[in-house]
């Protein structure tokens, strides 16, 4: 609608000079702003921008836009640790990550791989019209499909993996599994950061690289959300119901976790105080299995290192294609190191001088 209506073209008039001081003009501000919605058509965006530097140092800021597919795990999280708070976790989390792209773009721009010259922005503003319906719904139909094309390929593809991973080898037992051993793993590397002291927050900064979203199911998979079951059940546990008990688990905690960040009404609501009796009866919700996760004084800033974390760290994987496709190998390489280094820097000082005033 602002691309149909004339008004694209006038933001990036208005904010070159903004734009200016991290060594990019006013168009780059557009990729931008679509970061907040999703990683993927922000890096098609940069297209826009006429010289290649210009494109790399908005591909490598925009990801740290908050997109919309990591607002489940904040639903999630908040709601287990911070009750009435959420509301301004959420907004602390949002503008952390502009933060943080702001001084990624002055700490890159010194280098000459990125160091743009400073050119006059000449563009054309043509006049405001009423957008056309229908150019508007070919236009968003055409790059749905792209983005469906992508994703179905890639998310699936990261989801089949993931569940084997899961299930395997001792047939879904989740605290043997693979995954498990992973986790377990990167709990001395993570360990700085504070959420690391658990395996399972520690493993799952892996499925948030296929996608954010899957962050709240793996917590789902992993967490016990009823009581365990004995022995002997667990021995008659087969892959079909397996997969439908993880299809039911997914549901409940995406589900959980709207009614966490959106519902006004809800003890779990993101401006109300949570009541812990209702939180007790809750126990079977994947909230309540979340809270569990720590217990100590320190469980609020381990779980907002955790979701600064998962904010800052690689995005998605149709989000690192579309990077290969548009820049290349060597480039995505790049951008999966640093977008790795950024979040763990973040977190660890965040964790460390948190603890201090704790």
């Amino acid at each position: 609608i602002l691309e149909e209506s004339g008004y694209k073209n006038r933001v990036a008039f208005l904010m070159d000079k903004v734009m200016r001081k991290l060594g990019l003009n006013g168009k780059a501000f557009v990729p931008m702003v679509i970061g907040f919605g999703c990683s993927v058509p922000a890096i098609y965006a940069t297209k826009t921008l006429e010289d290649e530097k210009s494109r790399k140092l908005t591909a490598v800021m925009a990801p740290f836009m908050s997109c919309g597919a990591r607002l489940p795990v904040y639903g999630l999280f908040t709601a287990a640790f911070f009750g009435a708070k959420a509301g301004l976790i959420v907004v602390s989390l949002y503008l952390l990550g502009i933060v943080v792209a702001i001084l990624s773009g002055l700490f890159l721009k010194r280098f000459s791989a990125f160091k743009v010259d400073n050119k006059a922005l000449l563009i054309e503003l043509p006049p405001y019209r009423l957008p056309s319906l229908k150019v508007i719904v070919r236009s968003t139909s055409r790059r749905v499909k792209m983005y469906l094309k992508k994703a179905a390929t890639a998310i699936l593809a990261a989801l089949m993996v993931l569940w084997a991973l899961t299930y395997f080898p001792n047939n879904g037992d989740t605290k043997t599994s693979y995954m498990a051993s992973f986790g377990r793993a990167l709990q001395p590397i993570l360990a700085p950061t504070g959420f690391a002291d658990r395996w399972e927050t520690a493993a799952a900064v892996v499925p948030s690289i296929a996608a954010k979203e899957i962050v709240v199911g793996f917590m789902a998979q992993v967490l016990p959300l009823v009581e365990e079951s004995s022995e002997e059940e667990a021995l008659t546990i087969s892959l079909a119901s397996d997969l439908k008990e993880q299809g039911e688990n997914l549901i409940v905690a995406l589900k959980d976790s709207f009614i966490g960040a959106f519902s006004p009404s809800s003890y779990f609501g993101l401006f109300l105080a949570p009541d812990e009796e209702e939180i007790e009866k809750e126990g079977r919700g994947v909230i309540q299995a979340t809270k569990n996760l720590w217990s100590d004084d320190l469980a609020p800033l381990r779980a907002y290192s955790f979701m600064v974390f998962i904010l800052l760290v690689v995005p998605c994987v149709v989000a690192l294609a579309a990077i290969k496709q548009e820049f290349g190998v060597k480039f995505t390489l790049f951008v999966v190191g640093f977008m790795t280094a950024v979040p763990y820097v973040v977190s660890t000082l965040i964790f460390q001088i948190g603890r201090v005033f704790f």
